[in-house]
């Protein structure tokens, strides 16, 4: 595979609005506060593919929003080694508070062993 292990480049996101709609509409989503992750399992992609959103009504500061951004992609690429397919997903920040890295990370985390095991808890 030529994406590094614990790399994020563009080819991991998305960034069509074909692939964006899809994920909305047809995805499957839960919540993992202060995250809503909505997924669509594709077996045929090579790797997965993200898209972050945080919401600019409840963030008026642009400053906000990009560093809740990075903070989620920084806990995914850390992390999306835990995945066991490839999927679309769609990482939807909804809490109202900027929460530290850890927190998200932890809750983050939870959301892809959730993937992982989506008819029973995630062991842990």
């Amino acid at each position: 595979m030529s994406i590094l292990k614990n790399s994020f480049s563009k080819a991991e996101r998305i960034c069509s609005d074909i692939e964006i709609n899809l994920i909305y509409k047809t995805g499957t989503s839960f919540l993992q506060h202060p995250l809503v992750i909505y997924s669509i399992a594709d077996p045929e992609l090579k790797h997965s593919k993200v898209l972050v959103s945080v919401s600019k009504r409840k963030f008026k500061r642009a400053v906000d929003r990009n560093l809740l951004k990075r903070r989620i992609r920084e806990a995914y690429r850390l992390n999306k080694t835990l995945l066991e397919k490839n999927y679309l997903l769609a990482f939807v920040y909804v809490g109202n508070d900027l929460l530290p890295y850890t927190k998200i990370e932890k809750q983050l985390v939870a959301g892809l062993q959730k993937l992982n095991n989506p008819e029973g808890t995630s062991a842990g």
